[in-house]
């Protein structure tokens, strides 16, 4: 399990006009990070949260504690994926998370949890006993593609999300072929990740006329839209 720091995060939500201006913009100056290789990626996510959504109202009441589990791959590559834990404390954050084997989830998927309580990975014992006491479930998917850039400064790191689309169907995570439901097809996600300080060419560099500051996550955006469509 990786070790606990936390980081400032920024969102703003913006078009798909704004997120190309930005692309052309940070793609002069900063590296794209170790998963671009020089072009954007597919993430999805697998949400939990509690039989009475707890993780959702904490987020929609702006709770000053919340944590939320998922689990998460990258360009549907089934060789890894992580199990994670998000924690927002105030204005600051943290993230742990741990590698987990494909065939593990599937034993989740269908409800056999029991072997989780006898690994050795601390956050995989954290999930088994909230799964246990909390009745933690899977909810739903959140797929989307990834810009993402970094500058070395603040250990500063610029992700740029679109295409952000959800499935109800959180046992059909390994179906790569499963159908998705588009949430606001026109919006993207600015996010903005850092240590102790921003540094001055990066809030130069994010700088457009059009940027809406959020406190929704895609979790709760995709849960509101299944819940009202």
């Amino acid at each position: 399990m990786e070790e606990k720091y936390y980081r400032n995060e920024y969102k703003h939500s913006i078009s798909q006009e704004t997120r190309i201006t930005l692309h052309s913009r940070l793609k002069k100056f900063l590296p794209m990070d170790v998963h671009s290789q020089g072009k954007s990626y597919l993430i999805k996510n697998l949400y939990f949260d509690t039989l009475y959504d707890d993780a959702l109202n904490e987020k929609l009441n702006g709770d000053p504690y919340r944590e939320k589990f998922r689990i998460r791959c990258y360009n549907n590559d089934y060789n890894y994926i992580r199990l994670e834990k998000k924690v927002k404390e105030i204005r600051k954050g943290y993230k742990l998370s741990t590698k987990l084997a494909k065939k593990d989830i599937q034993k989740i998927l269908l409800g056999d949890i029991e072997f989780l309580k006898d690994k050795d990975d601390s956050l995989q014992k954290e999930f088994y006993v909230k799964m246990k006491t909390k009745v933690l479930l899977p909810k739903i998917i959140i797929q989307y593609q990834r810009e993402a850039y970094t500058f070395r400064p603040g250990n500063t790191r610029i992700t740029l999300d679109y295409n952000i689309r959800c499935s109800i169907n959180p046992t059909d995570f390994f179906n790569d072929t499963l159908s998705y439901l588009e949430i606001e097809p026109h919006k993207c996600v600015l996010e903005v990740k850092f240590d102790h300080f921003l540094p001055e060419i990066i809030r130069d560099l994010i700088q457009v006329n059009e940027t809406t500051s959020t406190a929704n996550s895609k979790y709760a955006s995709g849960r509101l839209f299944t819940l009202n469509a």
